[in-house]
């Protein structure tokens, strides 16, 4: 007789895997629950890189979950915005004067010394000189500052070549594979 596994809880088997050893690209392919997990936000604020890029088909709901995961945590994680400038996700009426232009959120970010993860939706389109001048020396090796972190999410993170060599990549793939569904009552993939 066929011994019956326990099926584990979507958040047990999330599909988080890092690709090739020399790569700084993770991918995951979870679409049934919580993508920014404790997990997550430990791997970006641990890694080595400065420069993160986040790409997902779904940014409005990871923003969503990342304003839940501050405010349930504690973590500090800001958000910038063209019209708002930088705001916390925790408290929503802190936010920093004159950082409305990219440029000078990128360079507040570089010269703060408030630790968190600081989200730029969309940003990347906006890049160009000097914007671009003070993201390439935060990225630079060597001057990580760990728990301070510039995140781009977007649904493609393009960023200009001497920084894309310096950004650890995060790519949410949720069509690359499908939850297991019960099929002849058989759980199949």
């Amino acid at each position: 007789m066929d011994r019956i596994e326990p099926v584990k809880s979507s958040l047990q088997a999330a599909m988080v895997g890092t690709m090739a050893s020399g790569s700084n690209i993770i991918t995951s392919s979870e679409n049934t629950s919580l993508f920014v997990t404790q997990q997550l936000i430990d791997s970006v604020s641990n890694s080595e890189r400065n420069v993160v890029a986040i790409e997902s088909p779904r940014v409005p709901d990871l923003m969503a979950q990342f304003r839940q995961f501050a405010m349930r945590s504690g973590t500090p994680i800001y958000q910038w915005t063209a019209d708002e400038g930088i705001v916390s996700l925790r408290e929503m009426d802190f936010v920093v004067p004159g950082s409305q232009r990219l440029h000078d959120a990128l360079r507040h970010v570089a010269s703060t010394m408030h630790l968190g993860l600081y989200l730029f939706v969309g940003a990347s389109k906006d890049l160009r000189p000097p914007a671009t001048g003070v993201l390439r020396q935060f990225a630079r090796p060597g001057s990580a500052i760990p728990g301070r972190k510039i995140v781009f999410l977007d649904n493609k993170v393009k960023l200009t070549e001497g920084v894309d060599a310096f950004v650890h990549r995060i790519v949410h793939d949720i069509e690359q594979r499908k939850p297991p569904r019960l099929r002849d009552g058989r759980w199949v993939v």
